[in-house]
């Protein structure tokens, strides 16, 4: 009876460390996906699926001297790719014109990967779900449910043997499939070069401008939120400007660090129209409303948010913005 108390006792004694064991083992695997989605050398086409069309892409990525280099190509319909040379991004579009800009962060649909290295926000649970096999490949299933109705939810599926993601579902608070990403062929360790991540020659290119935010007086335009779904904050404002013909937009990216949306603000000029409107493309919504400036003036502005967060979140947000005009 003495050992059997003392087995019980011991066991007592390590129910919080093994739960604490349970707990930090999915964040440790999406920390361990995301390294591998930015360290090893791959290759592969995958199915990408955004609300009621397929696509089919090929993905090339490599570490080459310590500088990180990233292919996506479109496989059907129209010739387009995204080409991430470090931190330098080029964008081929199908009319074979180019835009080059900076981001550093990863390409269209990969790029979340990154966003859920840290921990998690308190507003998701995180638990593994069991095994599964895609593209011929051993993997570990995970849920990340979203404890709301302001935010989607995520179902991976990681590898076994490299850690990358393989396959990933967002789904809405009904469990519906919004947007999936499904590898069917994947190669570790391509013999990859920089000659593979060379951008073509083109006769046209664009590129996005970003100014400083006392450039224009739209740089100095605030927006006061109401209301905002618990766990969002601002990350960043910036000014830019698409083509040289067009007056700057100011946008305002926010995040809970997992969903994230970009409220853009546009001056209209007196005697100008502009229509409000919703659209909707898998997870992505983008919402405009037209709001008055600050008191005291005849200033009309357009807001567009633009983010994968739910129509009625969005649509809230929109309604709780004032516009301040801090000059």
């Amino acid at each position: 009876m003495t050992v059997m108390l003392r087995r019980a006792a011991l066991l007592l004694m390590m129910m919080p460390v093994l739960a604490l064991a349970e707990a930090s083992q999915p964040q440790s695997l999406l920390t361990a996906m995301a390294e591998a989605y930015r360290s090893l050398d791959y290759q592969g086409r995958f199915l990408y699926m955004h609300g009621n069309q397929l696509s089919t892409m090929k993905v090339r990525h490599a570490v080459i001297d310590g500088r990180e280099y990233e292919r996506l190509t479109h496989l059907d319909g129209q010739l387009a790719e995204l080409i991430r040379q470090d931190q330098d991004v080029i964008c081929i579009h199908p009319d074979r014109s180019i835009t080059r800009l900076r981001a550093e962060t990863g390409l269209g649909p990969m790029q979340f990967q990154e966003r859920i290295s840290q921990s998690l926000p308190v507003q998701y649970n995180v638990l593994l779900d069991g095994d599964g096999r895609v593209a011929g490949r051993d993997a570990v299933r995970m849920r990340i449910a979203a404890l709301d109705s302001h935010r989607h939810g995520y179902r991976l599926w990681i590898d076994r043997d490299s850690n990358l993601l393989l396959k990933s579902e967002m789904v809405d608070a009904g469990g519906l499939v919004l947007e999936r990403i499904e590898f069917v062929t994947l190669e570790i360790d391509p013999a990859l070069t920089v000659e593979d991540f060379a951008a073509p020659g083109a006769a046209v290119v664009h590129a996005i401008e970003d100014l400083a935010l006392d450039s224009h007086p739209q740089g100095r335009i605030e927006l006061d939120m109401t209301w905002l779904p618990e766990g969002f904050e601002v990350l960043e404002k910036d000014l830019r400007r698409n083509t040289p013909d067009r007056a700057p937009v100011a946008a305002l990216a926010y995040s809970d660090g997992l969903a994230s949306f970009t409220l853009f603000v546009e001056g209209l000029a007196a005697g100008s129209s502009a229509e409000e409107g919703v659209s909707r493309m898998g997870p992505t919504v983008a919402v405009s409303r037209l709001l008055d400036g600050a008191e005291d003036t005849s200033e009309r502005y357009l807001v567009t948010l633009v983010g994968e967060i739910p129509q009625d979140t969005a649509e809230r947000v929109l309604a709780a913005a004032r516009i301040r005009d801090s000059q």
